[in-house]
């Protein structure tokens, strides 16, 4: 049973869960198991998997509601939201230049043509993302303080030789 779980990092650093074309959710860990909860709980889902504490064996599993539908393309779809967001995080292209050029990579093969996700699905995604490695900008220019890391070049000179606003 091994084959048929998949653990995909999240954005929180924790993992999701997939199998048999559902995604779940870890919902606590006990001594022996843990207990993993369907991602679409909010639409009414109670299904559920209990798994051993290695994740490689399905141990119990609860029924999902009727209009909880497995997705077969779940993990690929999972897989490339987060190099989407890796790549959002780690390059200074704009956010649909990114998706643009891994949508027409994943394009040129015909077996995931239609699975990659939508821009609409990873773009807010993606830009939060970046976000979070960007500093904030203060309210006021006078508040503006530059740190030290971004003063300096990729040769680790300086370029910024003033960070004072008149």
């Amino acid at each position: 049973m091994a084959e048929n779980l998949h653990l995909v990092l999240n954005e929180r650093g924790n993992y999701n869960l997939v199998h048999e074309g559902r995604g779940y959710n870890l919902r606590r860990t006990k001594m022996e198991d843990k207990q993993w909860v369907c991602r679409r709980i909010e639409k009414g889902c109670r299904g559920s998997i209990h798994t051993n504490l290695d994740v490689d064996a399905v141990l119990d599993c609860n029924p999902h509601a009727d209009d909880c539908t497995p997705d077969n393309d779940i993990l690929y779809k999972m897989e490339k939201k987060n190099a989407l967001k890796r790549r959002a995080a780690e390059e200074m292209k704009t956010v649909p230049q990114i998706y643009h050029e891994k949508a027409i990579f994943a394009s040129a093969d015909l077996e995931t043509a239609g699975q990659f996700p939508t821009y609409k699905s990873v773009k807010t995604a993606m830009y939060r993302k970046r976000a979070q490695k960007l500093p904030r900008l203060s309210p006021t220019r006078q508040q503006l303080e530059i740190p030290p890391h971004w003063r300096m070049s990729k040769s680790d000179r300086r370029f910024l030789l003033y960070n004072h606003v008149i």
